[in-house]
């Protein structure tokens, strides 16, 4: 699921760019920006990279349930994880084309004012087992900002971070199933009175 909620986000971000810039190709790339050897990644250049942060349970919806199982029948499930994706949008553009990096960029945060949040009637192409999506910007501290970048093992280039609430999992797989007692039937009941009387 957070695969597809971030491949749909690119997805809906090309499209947006695409007609604002008259690109052939995508925009916006669902990738870190960096290699497993840290060198900076040939598909991001020039691009928007679009990549995870953090993942976080966010505990609203599950504060709702508290903690309930829901009931299936005889069979109980577990309640499904609700996750919030913290997502960095990043311009990884040459020197002598910052500029045209930060236009992207800017376009793109012009994309997330006009659609914060997106569902299956403003977002058609949605899969079915996805409800919402919203859009929020995380602020970082400075220091905040440092130590993220410095994680990530690359040199800072100008990005937002999105936290994107909600992303629920649910694995519909079956708990518990509760024995079914049935009642004895009546004309058992009555021939038992009978040898009784």
């Amino acid at each position: 699921m957070i695969d597809a909620a971030l491949s749909l986000t690119a997805q809906r971000l090309n499209g947006h760019l695409a007609g604002r810039f008259e690109a052939a190709e995508d925009l916006v790339v669902l990738a870190p920006l960096t290699d497993p050897e840290g060198k900076p990644s040939d598909i991001t250049r020039n691009r928007l990279a679009l990549f995870v942060t953090n993942i976080a349970e966010d505990p609203m919806p599950r504060r709702s349930q508290a903690q309930r199982v829901s009931v299936v029948g005889r069979a109980t499930q577990s309640p499904p994880l609700h996750l919030d994706i913290y997502a960095m949008l990043a311009a990884a553009h040459d020197p002598n084309i910052y500029s045209e990096g930060l236009k992207m960029l800017s376009a793109a945060l012009m994309f997330f004012q006009t659609y914060p949040v997106m569902t299956p009637q403003n977002t058609p192409d949605m899969p079915r087992d996805m409800q919402q999506l919203s859009f929020e910007i995380s602020n970082l501290r400075p220091e905040e900002m440092g130590q993220m970048w410095g994680n990530l093992g690359g040199r800072y280039v100008p990005s937002v971070m999105f936290k994107i609430r909600t992303i629920t999992l649910t694995t519909g797989a079956i708990k518990s199933i509760s024995p079914t007692i049935n009642a004895p039937s009546t004309s058992a009941n009555t021939a038992n009175k009978r040898e009784l009387g």
